[in-house]
């Protein structure tokens, strides 16, 4: 008999043990935010153009542009594809701070100057991570899409966007 008392108490010590680590290494995360199913709300449609003139990319873009969907940014989404990207529209134009807190899927984040241009980009950030990815020049746009999504369309220092609400 006491060999499973002192059993049990082992156990649930080291249940609570475990417990503690997950919530200290995961600090902040709701598995009820994440939603596996939806990836974007389309708002609208945005292109990547060359410096030719020529449509690099295409995707349908969320767009954030209140403090809360611009705090919340892409948090929780279970996936992401090449069709598909978040828009930030940032009321006052300066230099910008971005964390993956909560976000579950790998991002390129492209800072984005008044004119459309491209300033820098933060490609293949780390998913779930408090790491800050920042814009070297004070910007007014930032798109997040997909890691590597960069790199497949040649997007680069001087691609500039136009984009549509719907």
């Amino acid at each position: 008999m006491k060999v499973s008392v002192i059993f049990n108490i082992f156990l649930a010590s080291l249940c609570s043990g475990f417990l503690l680590f997950i919530s200290c290494n995961f600090r902040g995360f709701e598995p009820s935010l994440v939603d596996t199913t939806k990836t974007i709300r389309k708002d609208g449609e945005l292109e990547f153009v060359g410096s030719d003139g020529s449509v690099l990319a295409s995707i349908d873009i969320e767009i954030a542009d209140t403090p809360r969907t611009l705090a919340k940014g892409l948090m929780g989404r279970g996936s992401l594809d090449d069709t598909q990207g978040m828009l930030f529209i940032f009321a006052k134009i300066k230099p910008k701070k971005f964390k993956m807190l909560n976000t579950l899927v790998p991002l390129d984040i492209i800072f984005i100057k008044t004119s459309g241009c491209v300033v820098n980009i933060a490609e293949f950030t780390a998913p779930m991570s408090e790491r800050v990815y920042a814009s070297e020049k004070p910007i007014k746009y930032a798109v997040e899409v997909r890691a590597g999504f960069a790199k497949r369309f040649k997007i680069e220092k001087g691609t500039c966007i136009r984009w549509r609400r719907e």
